[in-house]
């Protein structure tokens, strides 16, 4: 039997229940409109939940780990995780084999000038940067390990007019990615890759964290200990793989990480798991306290290793979407605050700068150092 019920909001439903008497229909039909009003009321509340939550998340992620195993492809799929959250990113590409822009489906080809350790883009970068900070007084006094000040220009991942995202950035909807660049063909056995990486130190250390997440691939093996980089993320991810060579690649970040005053930051994910058998060698050798989990045998990744092209979440295997749900709540939880931050930048910057040939090439850089400034009263401006 076909009825047409018609209902204040002038839709006209078309539906057929047989079973159903006139007067059940017509009570059904009286409680829809209240019914989706309370759904509707439930889905705004939960997105205003959502949208507090977030805006509480100033966190970095980096993926790290020896050549291989597997943190550029970690490194994209939490980037896509985070999107799916539609929580504000920037996605930087610091493995000098950039493999992140075709991961990520970003299809436009990033040209040697867009490398942000491109010399040209080194001088605008550092140039936007510096501003009107009278304590730089010239760009080669811009150093690897350079504070921001008041005078500083800062990056702000959710201003869509940021210079410097829309300068060095390319976009797939709303996911931008930087690449730091590879080696040039001048380069070859005349320069060293921690070179390439300082710009990337600067615009780290000048990022005003809000409401967003940096999510980054690391250079291979231990090189961010060279530098600044392991002090300006909340947390380092160690991918490892379930061999000797892979828990030496823990144990040489591990003793790096206490010795550098962050190994509260340090966790531990175990990646080409392909039985129980990989997953207790690792288990066995990894703190459990350390340990956010496996990346298991994936069907799906295999198949687009071999393909190749952009990554899609949402053909992942449950259990592996599990897991990068895990790292995220482990972001999310942990203890994150700029001021302290800029603490570690300062320290790092005073023992950078009284090496003598710093001192010899450009005198005392300490005063660089601006006590009064604290980031976080800036950013609450």
């Amino acid at each position: 039997m076909r009825k047409i019920i018609k209902r204040r909001c002038d839709c006209t439903f078309f539906i057929e229940f047989p079973f159903l008497s006139e007067r059940t229909k017509r009570n059904i039909f009286a409680f829809i409109p209240l019914y989706a009003i309370l759904y509707l009321i439930a889905t705004k509340l939960h997105l205003l939940l959502q949208i507090i939550i977030y805006q509480l998340i100033t966190m970095r992620i980096a993926f790290v780990g020896k050549g291989g195993s597997g943190k550029t492809t970690l490194s994209a799929l939490f980037s896509l995780l985070i999107k799916e959250k539609n929580i504000p990113l920037l996605v930087i590409d610091a493995d000098i084999n950039m493999h992140l822009p075709e991961l990520l489906g970003i299809q436009e080809v990033f040209q040697k000038e867009m490398h942000i350790s491109h010399p040209d883009a080194v001088k605008a970068i550092k140039t936007h940067l510096k501003d009107s900070n009278t304590r730089i007084k010239e760009l080669s006094h811009f150093r690897k390990t350079t504070p921001p000040t008041k005078e500083s220009n800062l990056i702000f991942i959710d201003n869509k007019d940021d210079v410097i995202i829309n300068s060095f950035a390319k976009k797939n909807g709303d996911l931008p990615l930087m690449i730091v660049g590879t080696y040039d063909t001048d380069d070859i056995g005349a320069s060293c890759y921690h070179n390439n990486l300082s710009i990337f130190e600067n615009i780290l250390s000048h990022i005003a964290d809000k409401n967003e997440i940096v999510v980054t691939d690391m250079v291979a093996g231990v090189d961010a200990f060279a530098n600044t980089l392991h002090a300006q993320f909340d947390l380092l991810v160690l991918v490892v793989e379930p061999t000797k060579r892979g828990l030496e690649v823990y144990e040489q970040y591990k003793e790096l990480a206490i010795s550098a005053g962050i190994y509260d930051c340090l966790f531990v994910l175990g990646n080409k798991v392909r039985n129980e058998s990989d997953q207790k060698f690792i288990e066995n050798h990894i703190p459990k306290e350390k340990l956010l989990g496996f990346l298991k045998e994936s069907e799906y990744l295999r198949t687009k290793d071999q393909e190749g092209g952009q990554l899609d979440i949402k053909k992942l295997e449950p259990e592996n979407i599990d897991l990068l749900e895990t790292v995220f709540n482990k972001l999310k939880n942990t203890s994150n605050n700029n001021q302290d931050r800029l603490r570690k930048l300062w320290d790092l910057h005073r023992t950078y700068v009284a090496q003598d040939f710093i001192k010899e090439r450009f005198g005392d850089l300490t005063n660089q150092i601006d006590e009064t400034f604290n980031f976080n009263d800036y950013i609450k401006e």
